[in-house]
């Protein structure tokens, strides 16, 4: 990739920013609360109308980009690190196409800064386009928002393609970005994109890092462009003493230098079958992948009612039951395990960014 005059403006940036992000940070807690509270940010949980049925997510209000009011879900993903917003969400229309941002310099507007740096960022199964930007990112309730200390890199993404087809796939039920809260990893030139959370620390002498509480088990089909879509108070951003004593922690792990995110190993079982891998826990993901290949080599998913249990070494046992197929998928091809937002319905995650470690609480 050329290094033109936006790369180094970039590059320059980012290290400015690297070199402020231990002492500059925004104060996140909320107004009267207690000395240990952490700051809390409501997720939008969210349940896509048609086929697939079963396909659910979190989503996390941006609220702004720079000075730019934006009020965009973005997509809230534990698997990814980095942030992406769609070109049409943040730009005015005539500079947005598939064919790219159409400028020929830096643009700077609203506080935020769009370069000429093109980057592609890779998902699961598509990969994004776009161009590096760097903005200050407020996100959180309308009436309480928490916003970064600094401008932080991001992707403004201009189209998104299909990575087996080279197909460029969008539409109104298309995620209009990612909130990638990985602590693990980068992405784009240099690895400059990571989670958004890493510049937002707490005050009252809470722990840097975050953790979920249980988003529940009960769903509603909706879409955000509806915006009847239900919210809960599951984010929290700041980890005290006490709250970090209910988590059984262990240092996470990076399965592969490629992976921008945390794995812990751990084993999923079913009947007299286990599998045991690099395993992520992953909010972004709406099933629960195991790397194993199936005894039956037309079985690609389990049924409903199989009593599944997912451990790990010092941490408590998960233990469900099966409510829908495929809730539980195989895909041997897999070099790690996923567990999805099944986990997230009934049991926390903990990431200790001072510590590096990740932690788990299974039920309340």
């Amino acid at each position: 990739m050329a290094k033109g005059p936006s790369h180094r403006f970039l590059a320059k940036t980012c290290r400015s920013l690297a070199a402020v992000f231990g002492a500059l940070w925004m104060a996140a807690s909320p107004a009267g609360a207690a000395d240990d509270a952490p700051a809390t940010v409501p997720l939008i949980k969210l349940e896509y109308p048609g086929n697939p049925p079963n396909i659910r997510m979190l989503y996390i209000r941006l609220l702004a980009l720079g000075d730019r009011r934006v009020d965009q879900p973005l997509l809230f993903d534990t698997g990814s690190a980095g942030m992406t917003v769609e070109c049409s969400v943040v730009l005015p229309a005539n500079l947005c196409s598939e064919s790219g941002i159409a400028i020929k310099k830096t643009l700077e507007l609203d506080g935020i800064t769009v370069t000429t740096e093109k980057a592609v960022l890779n998902y699961g199964t598509y990969d994004e386009y776009g161009n590096i930007a760097m903005a200050r990112v407020t996100i959180g309730a309308r009436e309480q928002p928490i916003a970064t200390a600094a401008a932080i890199p991001l992707l403004v993404r201009y189209k998104k393609v299909r990575r087996a087809t080279g197909e460029v796939v969008g539409g109104p039920l298309w995620p209009k970005g990612t909130f990638g809260v990985s602590p693990v990893g980068g992405a784009g030139p240099e690895r400059t994109l990571t989670s958004p959370l890493m510049a937002i620390r707490p005050e009252n002498g809470l722990r840097r890092g975050y953790y979920l509480s249980p988003i529940g088990t009960d769903w509603k089909i909706c879409t955000n462009e509806e915006g009847n879509c239900p919210e809960v108070a599951a984010l929290h951003i700041g980890i005290s003493e006490s709250v970090r004593s209910g988590f059984k922690t262990s240092k996470w792990q990076r399965a592969d230098a490629h992976y921008n995110f945390p794995t812990i190993d751990a084993c999923i079982a079913w009947g007299d079958e286990s599998v045991c891998r690099p395993t992520l826990y992953d909010t972004g993901n709406s099933t629960i992948m195991v790397a194993g290949k199936p005894r039956k080599k037309t079985e690609t998913s389990l049924g409903v009612g199989v009593d599944v249990a997912v451990t790990a070494p010092n941490h408590d046992a998960w233990k469900f039951k099966t409510t829908y197929q495929p809730e539980v998928e195989l895909v041997p091809q897999l070099p790690y395990q996923i567990v999805g937002i099944r986990y997230f319905e009934a049991n926390s995650l903990l990431f200790d960014l001072d510590a590096a470690e990740i932690g788990f609480r299974i039920g309340n």
